[in-house]
């Protein structure tokens, strides 16, 4: 247990800081903020005269997530088998079109339909006789 001296209108008060509770809330994923204002001390205290503790249990507490990532997954969980494998495994989501064949149909499936500009020109040029006209009729030109 580690007495620290907290500054008060009538002088300094000791405070019993125990370095296991600060392990403990540190594993449990506390800040160091949260911490601080736990023992109501100033954060800098925690920082500076718990920095073993601190790093131990957060280190604890990335050992306690992945055991219970893997009992998931282990169990089924679809999403934390998709997560595991991207972290460990380098795999990922890409998504890849194959494009064989008319370029045209592949776009027309995907949606895809002409610009009104295209539509435009090609009824321009299918008559060519009255091209101008024509144009200038529809205000495309």
């Amino acid at each position: 247990m580690i007495l620290l001296m907290s500054r008060q209108k009538t002088g300094y008060k000791a405070k019993k800081i125990d370095p296991d509770k600060v392990q403990m809330l540190s594993t449990m994923g506390c800040s160091i903020t949260e911490i601080a204002r736990f023992f109501a001390v100033d954060e800098s205290t925690i920082r500076n005269k718990f920095k073993d503790e601190l790093q131990v249990g957060k280190e604890q507490m990335k050992i306690k997530l992945r055991q219970l990532q893997w009992k998931h997954a282990e169990n089924g969980n679809t999403a934390l088998l998709i997560f595991l494998g991207k972290q460990y495994l380098g795999q990922s989501e890409k998504n890849e079109v194959e494009m064989f064949g008319n370029m045209e149909a592949v776009l027309r499936e995907c949606g895809y339909e002409e610009s009104p500009i295209e539509k435009a020109y090609k009824e321009v040029t299918s008559d060519q006789d009255t091209q101008p006209k024509k144009a200038l009729e529809v205000g495309r030109v």
